[in-house]
């Protein structure tokens, strides 16, 4: 996907969507990079998925992936840490799961839970903890690049403001976060309004903006409303 200054809207009602292989859920694809990837190599791919019933998760080898739960009761997930998941919140903090080769540990994801990180390579198992859930998906290619997810509340008005970048100032021999930032995007959770080039357009829960330094984004609620935030940066270069 090419992106310019101007904001994209991507409609959930307009996103196909696709049976999981297990029977177990169903999926709808918000983006991927690139736009002609499928699921053994891409970028970086956020999706929206339902779960059904109890079951595996898929392994993507080379993946760091993220995971909100959106609605239902939330699932338990049953993680195999031989290898050691990766647990990120999001403030940033690290803490591994420890544990021996014959441990397996064990985490409530829930509507009120912040990011849930980990590498595709981990053996994860889930449980329904009761209803049905909706999942929010974020997948990077490790090494190359990573995200940042975060849930974000805001009554009344939201404003997301982008300072643009010049050469007048950055810093020589210095990359700065709005550098490396390939693409950053909101997914709005309730009913809001964008206004947008002298219009005001009604967004859906799980309508997803997509912008990139330089423009402000706008959304206005009548109620308390929520956000996710995800920010997708190229990792630095290792120096050797």
């Amino acid at each position: 996907m090419t992106l310019n200054k101007q904001a994209l809207l991507i409609r959930y009602q307009d996103c196909p969507s696709t049976p999981w292989k297990n029977g177990g859920g169903s999926t709808k694809q918000l983006i991927i990079s690139p736009a002609t990837a499928d699921l053994t190599e891409f970028n970086y791919r956020i999706s929206i998925a339902s779960i059904s019933s109890n079951g595996p998760f898929s392994l993507f080898n080379g993946i760091d992936r993220q995971l909100v739960i959106l609605e239902g009761d939330g699932i338990q997930l049953s993680i195999d840490s031989h290898e050691g998941a990766k647990q990120i919140n999001d403030l940033g903090a690290n803490e591994k799961i420890q544990g021996d080769t014959d441990t397996t540990e064990y985490k409530q994801l829930t509507p009120i839970n912040s990011p849930f990180c980990f590498t595709g390579e981990t053996s994860i198992t889930s449980q329904l903890l009761g209803s049905d859930v909706i999942d929010f998906n974020v997948m990077t290619k490790r090494g190359v690049f990573k995200a940042h997810t975060q849930r974000l509340n805001f009554d009344g008005i939201f404003i997301e403001e982008h300072a643009a970048i010049t050469n007048n100032n950055k810093k020589e021999h210095h990359k700065t976060e709005a550098d490396t930032t390939i693409i950053q995007l909101l997914c709005c959770l309730d009913t809001m309004t964008w206004e947008h080039n002298g219009k005001v357009i009604k967004i859906m829960p799980y309508d997803m903006l997509i912008t990139k330094p330089g423009e402000d984004i706008k959304l206005a609620t009548t109620t308390p409303s929520r956000l996710l935030r995800v920010t997708i940066t190229a990792c630095k270069p290792s120096s050797k």
